[in-house]
C-alpha cells in the first residue's frame, strides 16, 4: 500500500482550490426552496446505454441519481494509459470495500462502442479482477460523446491513430449527486486520497473522520523529497507493481513485484521493455509473452518514458531490492 503522505494532500488540497474555481467543487446551490441541487436531470444527459450485462439503462435515472460516483471514459484496445487507470481505480475499489456498489458506484463508460459490446467490457474487467458496484458501459457513439462534452471530458476529433489509439482526457469524474459537489481529479492519484476523496469528503453526510480534530502539529516537519525514479514508480508503475514485497502476489495480481528484477533480466532487455513494451510482446519476445500469459493476457502500456526515465525507474529499483534485502539480513540476524 502506498503512503499517503503531506505532500499528496497538499497537492489535493491545492488541486481541490482550483476546481472549486472553476465551478467544478461546488456545494448544491439553493433551487425550489433550497431542497434541490442544480445539478440534476436538466443538467445531465439522461441518454441510453449498454451495461456489461447487457442490461438498458439511463445515465441519470439509473446510474447517478442520488449516489456518489466515480466516471472515467475509457476503451478496451487501449495500449496505453487506460489500464493504468483501470488498475488505479480498482485498488481505490479495495480501499473502499464492500462499500462499493451500497453508497458509492463506480462507473466506467467506453469511448469506442463499434468494438467495446457487453462481452469486450465483461473480458476487460475480468482482467482486472473487477469486483461488484462497478458497471462498464457502451452506447451510441453521439450519446456518448454528449456525456463527454457535459463532463468535460470531450476531445476532438476521435479518430484513431496509426496504432489504433484514441485521444482521450485521462481523467475521473467524482461526485454526490444529492449534494451537487463534483470534482475532476487525476485517475494516477494516490489511490488512498481518491478513497478518501470519494468515500469520506463526498460522503461526509454519511460517514464520520476518523480523526474528529486533526492537528497540524503532527504533521512531518519536512516534506519527503522523492528521487526521479520513485516518482515514475508511484505515479507509473504502482498501479500494478510492487517492488521489496516479493512472495505478496495472489491471483488478483495484475503484474509481479519487481524485487530483484534488475538481477533476473539482462539490462538490456529491461530498457527495451520499458521504452516499447508493445512492440516487444508484438515481436514474440518469449519473456512477455509468458508475462502476458501469466497475468491474464493483459500488456503492460506504453508509458512513452524517455531513456532518463528508464535509467531513474531501474536505480529505483535497484535501491528497492538492496533495501530489501539489507532489512532481511537484518532481521535473520536478530533471530540468531
Amino acid at each position: 500500500m502506498v503512503p499517503v503522505t503531506l505532500r499528496d494532500l497538499l497537492r489535493t488540497f491545492t488541486l481541490l482550490l482550483v476546481l472549486a474555481g472553476l465551478g467544478w467543487n461546488l456545494p448544491a446551490r439553493a433551487a425550489n426552496g433550497g431542497s434541490q441541487s442544480p445539478w440534476g436531470a436538466n443538467f445531465f444527459p439522461n441518454v441510453p446505454l449498454t451495461t456489461h450485462d447487457n442490461k438498458q439503462v439511463r445515465f441519470f435515472d439509473d446510474l447517478i441519481k442520488g449516489k456518489v460516483v466515480a466516471i472515467n471514459f475509457i476503451f478496451t484496445g487501449c495500449s496505453a494509459a487506460c489500464g493504468m487507470e483501470t488498475a488505479r481505480l480498482r485498488q481505490v475499489q479495495d480501499l473502499l470495500g464492500d462499500r462499493v456498489g451500497k453508497d458509492v458506484f463506480f462507473i466506467s463508460i467506453s469511448i469506442d462502442p463499434e468494438n467495446d459490446t457487453p462481452e469486450a467490457l465483461r473480458a476487460y474487467m475480468a482482467k482486472f479482477n473487477v469486483g461488484p458496484g462497478w458497471t462498464f458501459l457502451t452506447g451510441k457513439q453521439k450519446d456518448i460523446d454528449q456525456l463527454r462534452s457535459r463532463l468535460g471530458l470531450y476531445m476532438p476529433p476521435i479518430n484513431k491513430d496509426s496504432a489504433g489509439q484514441i485521444d482521450h482526457d485521462l481523467a475521473v469524474i467524482i461526485g454526490n449527486q444529492t449534494t451537487g459537489r463534483w470534482q475532476k481529479a487525476s485517475p494516477m492519484e494516490n489511490p488512498e486520497v481518491l478513497a478518501t476523496q470519494i468515500g469520506s469528503w463526498l460522503s461526509n453526510w454519511k460517514s464520520k473522520p476518523a480523526i474528529a480534530n486533526p492537528k497540524y502539529e503532527n504533521a512531518p516537519v519536512r516534506l519527503p523529497q522523492l528521487s526521479k525514479g520513485e516518482e515514475l514508480f508511484r505515479t507509473r508503475c504502482v498501479t500494478c507493481h510492487t517492488v521489496g514485497q516479493p512472495g505478496t502476489e495472489t491471483a488478483k495480481s495484475i503484474g509481479p513485484d519487481l524485487t530483484f528484477v534488475t538481477r533476473a533480466r539482462q539490462r538490456g532487455w529491461l530498457v527495451r521493455w520499458l521504452k516499447e513494451p508493445d512492440a516487444v510482446l508484438a515481436a514474440k519476445d518469449p519473456i512477455a509473452t509468458a508475462l502476458f500469459e501469466k497475468y491474464n493476457k493483459l500488456a503492460m502500456p506504453n508509458l512513452k518514458l524517455s531513456e532518463t526515465d528508464i535509467e531513474a525507474l531501474l536505480s529505483f529499483l535497484e535501491q528497492g531490492s538492496a533495501a530489501y534485502q539489507a532489512n532481511q539480513a537484518k532481521q535473520s540476524q536478530a533471530k540468531k
